[in-house]
């Protein structure tokens, strides 16, 4: 009778198709048998996103491997004394085994000097949330994944001047960033800075938010951001609608910021699922208003 062995190990540069093929296979599979849509249109971009953390945070990237074959990978990120994780996933065949707890506890670890880490699920997904649940995370909110396309900008709002965040922002950025958040991210606001334009938001000469806007050829991801007040994130996804013109657009908006929700359903944007915010530790809500992040996840 044939052994089989799974290892858990840091993900290596070799690793990065067959766990991008994963990715993919895993997201799409659990989206489809709830009736949505894949969210991942070709296997480059799965590989692409597991390129992406390998190169961001090398150290936090982790496969699991069974019989000589990655079957599963799972990502980390470091955050002071917060961390994200994801995304997790399985390969569809290889599922309901406990390869993703496996996974699960090499990430906890590695997290271990971090007295919050984090997570966003997908709420239909009735499989994961007794896992993370399991594990020692809690439900803190709802998250609203939106979309849209052929969207209309609201107008121009007086008093707030928007435009590309610039090298000379980012300490500013960052600073206030951790302020609203609580969260230490410097080098993700450096992540977008080399692939601009990204956008910034003054008001009185001051900077009051940002937005960071992740592109792929046939659509925009808005997050993570950060803002004193719901006019002045209104404003930065107004400019980013007219950016990004004729490319469809997502966003993670938590389910609390109920006035900003209500005037994105009025320039078209829609919900295409429910998520739910998972932690484990201490957290406290963002002051002001802000998006989540999908990459890196779950900040």
């Amino acid at each position: 009778m044939e052994e089989h062995t799974l290892m858990i190990r840091r993900m290596e540069e070799h690793d990065t198709v067959r766990a991008g093929e994963v990715i993919v296979a895993a997201f799409n599979d659990v989206f489809s048998r709830h009736r949505y849509a894949p969210p991942f249109d070709s296997r480059e971009s799965g590989i692409e996103l597991a390129r992406g953390y390998l190169q961001l945070e090398p150290q936090e990237c982790f496969v699991a491997v069974e019989n000589g074959q990655v079957v599963g990978s799972g990502f980390l990120h470091l955050r002071g004394e917060t961390a994200g994780i994801g995304p997790i996933t399985v390969d569809p065949t290889c599922q309901a085994k406990g390869v993703g707890r496996e996974i699960m506890m090499t990430v906890i670890r590695a997290g271990r000097h971090c007295s919050s880490l984090r997570l966003v699920q997908d709420a239909f997904n009735t499989a994961s949330f007794p896992l993370y649940s399991k594990l020692g995370f809690a439900v803190c909110g709802t998250v609203l994944s939106l979309s849209g396309q052929q969207l209309r900008p609201a107008g121009r709002t007086r008093g707030i001047t928007i435009r590309e965040l610039t090298a000379s922002d980012a300490d500013r950025v960052a600073a206030l960033d951790a302020k609203l958040t609580g969260i230490i991210r410097p080098q993700d606001i450096q992540f977008f800075l080399h692939r601009p334009p990204q956008l910034v938001s003054l008001t009185a000469g001051k900077i009051a938010g940002y937005l960071c806007l992740l592109r792929t050829e046939t659509s925009t991801f808005l997050g993570p951001a950060a803002a004193t007040e719901l006019t002045v994130l209104r404003a930065l996804i107004s400019q980013a609608i007219e950016l990004e013109k004729g490319k469809a657009l997502r966003l993670r908006l938590p389910a609390r910021h109920s006035g900003l929700f209500h005037d994105l359903l009025k320039i078209g944007f829609r919900i295409d699922h429910l998520q739910t915010y998972m932690v484990r530790g201490p957290w406290k809500a963002a002051k002001g208003i802000d998006l989540l992040a999908l990459f890196p996840e779950a900040l």
